[in-house]
């Protein structure tokens, strides 16, 4: 029988322990669960249940069962359910009738809502610490490329030249805001603490909860016993912080598989971080872009099923909420994943200079300049914008770029038109132009990467 079995529920069926079990997801949290047992340990020697030296013996147990558990070594055993009643079961065949006195006053309710605030918590620094060293990866891409300009786009045809660098930093700008979201719901993972809440009701112990609150990192005491229990709002936030994230890795993903296409050719696949084809010996895949945008539908869609999951609960503890442990792990896993191998995937990447170039040729990249240029000279931007798309219409038939038009007829197009400035028109001119905040101008490329920077230095 299991440690739980009695007369009531004897609980003989292997059918029900395997069906109701979690070890293998509980497993995963018990640095944290042991956390939380020593806390609560501490708080009965406090007010007198527990003498110091048996404290000190079951200290000495959990810490055992902590190091058994790391190393794979632990008994668990499918019957005792979960994490609390193996290490009670664990503890009580080791020190007898002395292990049972560690459950007093509390539930399993509020010892695993308290333990997965602790380990969403740390999940959370790793996350954002991971999320980091991408971002700083970018960083230096962005620098290494500042000076090379590319066609920038919108809705994916040539717009306006950019330097490559500004549009390696804006992804940046982008994970920083992600940044935010997981800190905000590490937050709130950590606003109240559930340990005394019990089953629902709350303990009936004289324990100092805002102490105990306290020393595990708890901003305060639970404030509402029954929903202290059943709240997984933290964990729906931090879930909705990664698929923010796995989208704007996603976005990333996707600028990097079009722009080592073989139609576009603006950056070189790496090596190390790509793969060839099993029968095509001149191909070079961008598995890694590719397989990061299809591991951020997972982690997206994670938020859904946690939802789906949590919307139709009554308040309270309910047994469905172990489902939802699975549920984020996986996400948190597969967020892991991708951030661990963009990081060098970003590192080696390479950008074909003369390749951008080429590129720049194409889509008259220099028009909405001429536009701005007319407006200067007094004409409005309507008629300005319209003699512009006539001067392009022009170009396009005589096969060259807008800029590259004739100075002859240009002016027949737009009188106002000044040649000695058309002679100076070119792509690193017009970037340079773009000196106001977060412009294209060199300096204020690196000033917005610096920026970038120093922002992430505030999360690290």
């Amino acid at each position: 029988m299991s440690l739980l079995g009695t007369v009531k529920n004897p609980g003989l069926k292997k059918e029900l322990f395997q069906f109701t079990q979690g070890i293998e997801v509980d497993a995963q949290l018990c640095k944290q669960e042991i956390q939380v047992q020593k806390a609560w340990l501490e708080s009965l020697v406090k007010i007198s249940l527990v003498t110091k030296e048996n404290a000190s013996k079951l200290s000495a147990a959990l810490d055992e069962a902590l190091a058994l558990m790391i190393s794979g070594q632990f008994p668990w055993r499918v019957e005792d359910e979960d994490i609390h009643m193996n290490l009670e079961r664990f503890i009580t065949e080791k020190l007898g009738e002395l292990g049972k006195q560690l459950h007093l006053g509390r539930s399993r309710n509020d010892l695993i809502a308290t333990t997965l605030r602790l380990f969403v918590r740390d999940n959370l620094d790793v996350i954002g610490k991971d999320l980091v060293f991408v971002i700083d990866a970018l960083c230096d891409k962005a620098e290494s490329t500042a000076e090379i300009i590319v066609p920038g786009s919108t809705h994916l045809q040539h717009a306006q030249p950019v330097r490559f660098g500004h549009i390696l930093a804006a992804h940046g700008w982008g994970l920083l805001r992600d940044l935010g979201k997981i800190q905000e719901a590490s937050k709130l993972a950590m606003l109240a603490m559930p340990l005394g809440s019990a089953a629902l009701a709350g303990t009936t112990l004289t324990i100092d909860l805002s102490e105990l609150a306290a020393r595990l990192g708890f901003s305060s005491p639970p404030q509402n016993s029954y929903d202290a229990v059943g709240d997984r709002d933290f964990m729906m936030l931090a879930m909705e912080a990664f698929a923010s994230t796995a989208m704007h890795l996603s976005r990333l993903s996707e600028d990097f598989i079009f722009w080592s296409s073989t139609p576009v050719g603006l950056l070189r696949l790496p090596k190390n971080w790509s793969t060839g084809s099993s029968i095509m010996p001149n191909k070079r895949n961008p598995d890694v872009p590719e397989l990061i945008r299809g591991k951020a539908s997972h982690i997206m869609g994670a938020v859904a099923n946690g939802y789906l999951l949590l919307k139709g609960l009554p308040t309270s503890y309910d047994s469905d909420l172990h489902e939802l442990k699975s549920v984020y792990l996986r996400s948190q896993a597969e967020l892991q994943k991708c951030l661990h191998v963009l990081v060098p995937f970003i590192q080696e990447v390479e950008i074909n200079a003369d390749r951008a170039g080429q590129l720049l040729a194409s889509g008259h990249l220099l028009a909405t300049e001429i536009a701005n240029h007319l407006t200067a000279q007094g004409v409005s931007f309507r008629e300005a914008y319209g003699q512009t798309a006539a001067l392009v219409e022009a170009a396009e038939s005589a096969g060259v770029s807008v800029e590259k038009l004739s100075a002859e007829k240009s002016k027949s197009i737009a009188p106002n038109l000044n040649p000695t400035w058309l002679a100076t028109l070119n792509f690193k001119n017009t970037v340079e132009f773009r000196h106001q905040a977060g412009g294209t101008s060199l300096a204020r490329t690196r000033e917005g990467i610096a920026n970038l920077r120093a922002k992430v230095l505030v999360f690290g």
